[in-house]
């Protein structure tokens, strides 16, 4: 009797707890906060070594994270890294090639080109952009119940192609510093503040929305610092000069790149004060990178020791800080040396809040959830890639151009660099010379070999789109 009693108890345990919803389930999903510097070096913050800097928030930041050592843009200008970011694909995919077709207002570089590069993506009323075919990141979130929202610099088209077209609840384009332009046109807005004030103030208010609504959210937050114009508050840019003066190894625009660097750091200081006054701190995935590495200044002491600047595929224009929060979950304090890709973001923080990955839809990059969590060191993939097809300022007697189609691959330690205009090869040895001092190709002609068929794999993967010869070429 007892034995039947115990059975039928039992059975009507299961049954209740069949009928409540799975803990898991009821647990919120954590926050995310992807914030995005704009033309920030790998040399360009106090934590990665330039001490003449002064970004303390991210240096709590970085402390209190992981940071990775070999974290890479998936170019070395904005448009196409940033579509990389959105949608997770490679350059070939995604098909915002350059910034601009400026090749086509300058004869002497126009006629000087052996090749056409392909068309960037458009859509009739938008300008190049992102097309509304790919999933982003934020889609696939809000696909999971997240509330999305973009504030800053989106470069990644007009229309159509706008933010809030884009898997974006709320959120417009904010361009420049002052005197800031807005896409949709943003009328009862001051222009005259300073835009990353009032990214950062717009972002806050969506932040403690999501909270009240107790909605799980995607913060994106892609500042306009650090891109020219050099218009850094007035009050740092006094404090550099002073702090800097009778400094011959600082030129003046890097002084006033150092006091902007301060205000992108104050902007980000202020979104942590607020995760940790709400209590979500707990909660909340804090991602920090840039889209590229750092433009040309006098001494290029945002890029170094790396040889390049952005607009190039040399490791200083490619390079960029990579710092993960996200706290009792990634351990404080750590490093990874993986080479990670800006494609790895959109797949990393699926997997970080397990979300699923959108049905039929190919992602180019790797988790990399159980680096983060500690469970891994390595990747698994065997090579990064870029193509780079930004011709540009050609100079008659050196008949050599600004920057040319280039494709790059980085595999075991070594970058091979295919000169498309020539049919050339270089290539350098990362394990043991990361600055590009010397170049190897005649030494190794297997590498060469092993490289060039692992990029041919590559464009086959990803749809790339072979040269085409020019009419116009005259030289």
């Amino acid at each position: 009797m007892n034995r039947i009693i115990f059975l039928v108890s039992l059975l009507a345990f299961s049954f209740c707890n069949a009928q409540k919803p799975n803990a898991k389930s009821d647990k919120k999903q954590p926050n995310i906060v992807f914030i995005l510097a704009d033309d920030l070096g790998v040399n360009a913050l106090n934590c990665y070594g330039n001490t003449l800097v002064e970004s303390p928030n991210i240096d709590k930041l970085y402390a209190e994270g992981l940071h990775f050592t070999n974290g890479y843009s998936n170019d070395p200008t904005c448009a196409p890294s940033r579509a990389s970011i959105m949608s997770g694909h490679y350059v070939p995919r995604h098909k915002v090639y350059r910034v601009a077709d400026r090749y086509k207002t300058d004869k002497k570089t126009l006629q000087a080109m052996r090749f056409l590069p392909p068309e960037i993506n458009r859509v009739k009323g938008t300008g190049a952009g992102l097309s509304l075919d790919e999933i982003t990141i934020a889609e696939a979130l809000k696909n999971n119940h997240y509330a999305t929202a973009a504030y800053g610099k989106w470069h990644l088209g007009k229309g159509a192609l706008q933010i809030q077209n884009q898997g974006f609840d709320e959120g417009y384009e904010i361009t420049g510093h002052y005197n800031f332009k807005t896409f949709p046109e943003q009328n009862q807005l001051d222009n005259t503040q300073y835009s990353a004030d009032v990214i950062t103030e717009k972002t806050i208010n969506f932040i403690k929305k999501a909270q009240s609504e107790n909605k799980a959210f995607f913060a994106y937050v892609p500042y306009y610092l650090v891109h020219k114009p050099l218009e850094p508050k007035a009050e740092y840019l006094k404090h550099f000069k002073q702090k800097l003066k009778g400094n011959k190894d600082v030129g003046p625009d890097e002084i006033k790149v150092l006091a902007m660097i301060k205000s992108l750091d104050d902007s980000l200081g202020q979104l942590l004060k607020t995760l940790e006054d709400l209590g979500l701190e707990d909660d909340t995935i804090i991602v920090f990178t840039s889209d590229n590495g750092h433009y040309k200044t006098e001494s290029n002491i945002f890029n170094q020791p790396y040889r390049g600047v952005k607009g190039q595929t040399l490791e200083g224009g490619i390079r960029v800080p990579y710092i993960f929060k996200w706290k009792n979950k990634i351990k404080g304090g750590s490093t990874s040396e993986a080479p990670i890709i800006h494609v790895d973001l959109y797949p990393t923080l699926l997997g970080l809040t397990q979300s699923p990955k959108p049905e039929n839809y190919v992602l180019d990059g790797e988790d990399l959830s159980q680096i983060l969590l500690g469970k891994a060191s390595k990747t698994n993939r065997d090579a990064l890639i870029w193509e780079y097809t930004n011709y540009a300022r050609y100079n008659e007697k050196t008949k050599t151009f600004a920057s040319a189609w280039v494709n790059v691959i980085q595999m075991d330690g070594y970058k091979m660099t295919e000169a498309v205009e020539t049919s050339t090869y270089t290539l350098f040895n990362l394990n043991s010379d990361p600055y590009e001092t010397r170049e190897v190709s005649k030494e190794n002609p297997q590498v060469i070999s092993k490289l060039k068929k692992r990029l041919e794999l590559w464009k086959t993967e990803t749809g790339y789109e072979s040269p085409k010869p020019n009419p116009d070429f005259k030289y």
